[in-house]
């Protein structure tokens, strides 16, 4: 069976759900798509329960993590599209050298940051646009914080986060205390 016939098949009929993915053929898959572009790279996949971590090293690497890491995004995207075709199944992370945790943590710093700003100047601040993975982040981080309120701003993947003084009267919206 070729690897593409294995993510054929679309598991129990009237289910939308896809087979289970093997870290082997996902770590082949996204090699072959790598080194297509030209990338000089080494990819390791494995097995970590509800996922699929794919780690990806080599002298090309810092070509997926420029710009915020929007390649390695857009590698992480490209994989479960192709192993998945539209179905559900075990999420494909993708990452290189622990930069998604590093950039977890920035993320997560600059809206602290910027939410005690809000606070002690009283005016609303607006984060550059984020993916919604990371404005998810920003909304469950700053939650834990009184006086402020968060809110997604524009339409489309990429959103801006306002955080703005909490309403007076009325506690904000998912916050909890």
């Amino acid at each position: 069976m070729s690897s593409d016939e294995h993510f054929e098949d679309a598991g129990p009929e009237g289910t939308d759900q896809a087979p289970a993915a093997d870290p082997a053929e996902v770590e082949r898959l996204a090699e072959r798509m790598l080194r297509g572009l030209g990338l000089d790279v080494h990819v390791a996949a494995r097995d970590a329960g509800d996922t699929i971590e794919v780690d990806i090293t080599g002298p090309d690497r810092d070509y997926l993590l420029g710009r915020k890491g929007e390649a390695l995004n857009a590698a992480q995207y490209l994989l479960n599209r192709i192993v998945y075709r539209g179905r559900k199944g075990r999420k494909i992370h993708v990452d290189s050298g622990g930069f998604r945790k590093l950039r977890e943590e920035e993320i997560v710093e600059i809206a602290r940051r910027s939410a005690e700003k809000v606070k002690a100047e009283g005016e609303e601040c607006v984060l550059s646009p984020l993916n919604p993975y990371e404005r998810r982040l920003v909304h469950l981080a700053l939650s834990e914080i009184s006086g402020i309120e968060t809110k997604s701003l524009g339409e489309g993947f990429l959103k801006r986060v306002a955080i703005l003084p909490a309403r007076k009267g009325r506690p904000p919206e998912g916050h909890g205390e």
